[in-house]
């Protein structure tokens, strides 16, 4: 009985959209034909303007016109969904020959469609489209595709991915797909003219300037495809209008039914990335007007009139209306730095606690100017991490690293070593005897033994959590400074005890000052002969960031007061490709001809860890380097 009553409003949908479609095309032809009619009437006044005796030839031959383009549009997706890829040009994905961007999507796809026991779509890529966008198409689970854009899967992290395609499974799965497929074939009667004046005025000039003679009829060409294209443009305006009365409310229908399928709100991280992207959403093709309905987001300009999809923050607002004015993204639940395999099993009951990030103590320390390490002779080769893990440890640290409590007191115990040196306060509440047995330790394996503590430090209550956060927070800064690997080590304990704010997608532009900060930061770790070869490092990292303009601003190292933790916070926020190019220069300036140390690769690996990167193949180069780096 539910299925009969889900084809019966699936129909009735289908039935309105359809005759709204007819009443599109009646309105059309009675425009045009009244336009025709003000020619006879000038030329015969006797004749009437809105039916004169041209007026039954003229509607016979535009309706001939229009049928014949819906039934050949019929007949182009007889492949269903592979048809529009076809004629969008896409590109099929296949895991075997895709790339790793690529191959993220195949297989969400593929977790989603199992999650929701259907047939697994077939996914294209639009390759020249740098916006963030995606649609669906197809009549039958068979037939049924996924198109992403490039711009949608060199720009979105695993996660924003998720909630992208979990739009999209969603659209399929309410049976929108279908329909959308359908309304595209009916509404192709309204833009043919304008497809066809498109393509009349293009023959009339050569495009890139192959052919050294210019064409006889060029002016003709161009002008009467114009003329056609002009006349085609009344058939898309009002085609527009007729799909923004009657599908534009069904965005924000489609954003919150997404968001109780998932019962998450991965969809607004998507958004947000769209909302801080420099191309938006829009796709740059002839048919971006006939499948704007049928996109994620829309796929015209923002400037065009009557888009069927609302503004992206018109959609976050209605999602969430308090999250464009809190910018740290307070009031979402910490989804970010939760793994792929707990995100998916999100159609299961889930903890609706409301998330409350925790802040730095202040005030806020300075920059550390010189790096906090061991002796030279300990810190000056790194270790392979195979060797720091199985290296021997006192029986004192194995014990302590068994319970929750003795772990929390060997990482306060790491902390104050790294803060102080071989000094620990009189004062210091931690324990002497962990103390001793660390500094009899190569300082090399203290980060390890480090992780491992974090690891085991056990689930406690909110408030505890935050006691115990400030507490390690306040011995890292203790005299006023701050450095980057102190800082890092707390973000790793901030996600053990699932205190990490969530990262708010940000441009590169808007978070240039923290680059700064972040190299300034960087370069203080390492381990340079002089001064001045530091300022050169951070003067080539830079210009590869900056503009000329910008690098007389941030000539200066700043003196002010640095939150470490924002900073990272909204860094992780760039686009994926973004942060690689941050990364990547920062490797290539400081680590290309000199040999990196213990500190230096610890934090380059939590550094990658915190961007949200895999850490252990960039750590076997890292070791490969060094290995032919003559010190």
């Amino acid at each position: 009985m539910k299925d009969v009553s889900r084809y019966f409003i699936k129909n009735k949908s289908m039935m309105w959209s359809a005759s709204m479609c007819v009443l599109a095309v009646a309105l059309t032809i009675f425009i045009l034909n009244s336009s025709l009619g003000l020619i006879v009437h000038y030329l015969a006044p006797d004749q009437p303007v809105f039916w004169h005796q041209l007026s039954p030839y003229f509607v016979i031959v535009m309706l001939l016109i229009m049928s014949g383009s819906i039934l050949h549009e019929f007949y182009v997706f007889r492949d269903g969904g592979h048809s529009l890829a076809k004629q969008l040009k896409a590109r099929h994905l296949n895991l075997s020959e895709s790339t790793p961007e690529e191959s993220a999507a195949l297989k969400l796809t593929e977790q989603l469609a199992q999650t929701f026991a259907i047939e697994t779509p077939s996914v294209y890529v639009l390759s020249e489209e740098v916006g963030v966008n995606a649609l669906t198409a197809g009549f039958y689970p068979e037939d049924i595709v996924i198109i992403l854009t490039w711009g949608a899967l060199q720009n979105l992290d695993e996660l924003e991915l998720y909630g992208l395609l979990s739009h999209e499974f969603n659209q399929i799965l309410s049976g929108e797909t279908a329909a959308n497929t359908r309304l595209k074939i009916l509404y192709s009667s309204l833009t043919t003219f304008s497809r066809w004046g498109s393509k009349i005025a293009k023959r009339g000039f050569d495009r890139y300037g192959v052919s050294p003679r210019r064409h006889k009829f060029e002016s003709t060409l161009v002008a009467m495809g114009g003329i056609i294209w002009l006349v085609g443009s009344l058939g898309i305006l009002i085609s527009r209008l007729i799909k923004y009365l009657t599908l534009g409310g069904r965005t924000f229908r489609n954003d919150q039914e997404t968001k109780l399928l998932m019962r998450n709100e991965l969809n607004i991280q998507t958004l947000m990335r769209i909302y801080v992207h420099h191309a938006g959403s829009q796709i740059h093709s002839e048919y971006s007007e006939s499948i704007a309905h049928m996109c994620f987001a829309n796929s015209l300009s923002p400037q065009s009139w009557l888009n069927i999809h609302p503004g992206i923050h018109e959609r976050i607002y209605e999602l969430n209306p308090h999250l464009l004015q809190d910018l740290r993204l307070e009031n979402l639940k910490q989804l970010h730095n939760r793994s792929l395999f707990s995100v998916l099993q999100s159609l299961e009951e889930t903890d609706q606690e409301i998330y409350h990030p925790w802040t730095s103590p202040q005030p806020l320390p300075l920059l550390r100017l010189s790096p906090i390490s061991f002796a030279i002779k300990d810190a000056i080769k790194p270790l392979k991490p195979q060797i720091r893990q199985s290296m021997p440890r006192p029986e004192l640290i194995q014990r302590a690293l068994q319970t929750a409590t003795g772990s929390r007191e060997v990482m306060v115990a790491i902390l104050m070593i790294r803060q102080y040196r071989e000094f620990i306060p009189p004062d210091a509440e931690v324990s002497r005897a962990i103390v001793e047995a660390l500094l009899h330790l190569d300082g090399r394996v203290h980060i390890q033994i480090f992780h491992d503590a974090c690891q085991n430090i056990g689930k406690m209550p909110t408030t505890i959590a935050r006691q115990f956060l400030t507490k390690l927070a306040r011995i890292i800064q203790e005299d006023g400074e701050i450095g980057l690997l102190d800082a890092l080590l707390l973000e790793r304990v901030k996600h053990e005890l699932q205190l990490m704010p969530l990262h708010t997608p940000t441009a590169l532009h808007d978070v240039k000052p923290q680059i700064v900060r972040l190299v300034d930061a960087l370069l203080h770790v390492q381990q340079f002969n002089h001064g001045a070869n530091q300022l050169e490092a951070r003067y080539e990292i830079l210009q590869h960031v900056l503009s000329v303009e910008e690098l007389s601003m941030y000539e200066d190292i700043s003196d002010e007061p640095i939150d470490l933790a924002e900073i990272l916070n909204d860094i992780a926020g760039l686009l994926l490709r973004d942060r690689l190019i941050v990364l990547g220069i920062a490797e290539l300036c400081l680590w290309q001809d000199r040999i990196i140390t213990q500190d230096e690769l610890d934090v380059l690996e939590l550094l990658y860890w915190r961007l949200g990167f895999e850490t252990a193949e960039m750590i076997e180069q890292m070791q490969k380097r060094n290995s032919i780096v003559i010190v």
